[in-house]
This record gives structure tokens, sequence and C-alpha cells, in this order.
């Protein structure tokens, strides 16, 4: 089950956003370790997100984000 919050203030009121990721989802679907997702959350490619009592969250759209700058550094890599 995806549980979706609801952002509740500025001009995207209303609109659904998935819930952030533990670091051990965003190894999962990075195929990584988790302490590979801490290295990337300590180098600052990706950021978390307190939210309440679990710190340390990491949003969905900065997982997406990485994963396009990934793949974006990948192709540069392959031109050159």
């Amino acid at each position: 089950m995806e549980i979706l919050w609801i952002r509740p203030s500025g001009h995207t009121a209303g609109m659904d956003w998935p819930a952030p990721l533990t670091a051990r989802e965003v190894a999962a679907e990075l195929g990584c370790s988790v302490d590979d997702v801490r290295a990337l959350i300590r180098e600052g490619e990706l950021q978390t997100v307190s939210c309440g009592i679990r710190p340390g969250l990491i949003p969905r759209h900065i997982v997406d984000a990485y994963l396009r700058r990934l793949e974006h550094r990948r192709r540069s890599s392959a031109t050159h």
C-alpha cells in the first residue's frame, strides 16, 4: 500500500505527494547497500527530511532527481 501525503500550503495545495522513503527502501530501488545510500547523503547527492519521529527520510522527488543526474552522467561519459 502506497501512502500519499498532501502538501498543505503553496501553489500545490491539494496535490498528492508520495511518502518519503527510508534509506533501506532507496537502497533496494538503487540496487545498493544502505551504507551506500548513507554515503550519498553525506556527499550531498541525496537529501533527507525529518518527518516527526522518523528522521532521515528521503523524499521521492529527491530520489528521482538523483536518478536523472545519474543517467545524465552516464550519457555524458559515454559520448566523451
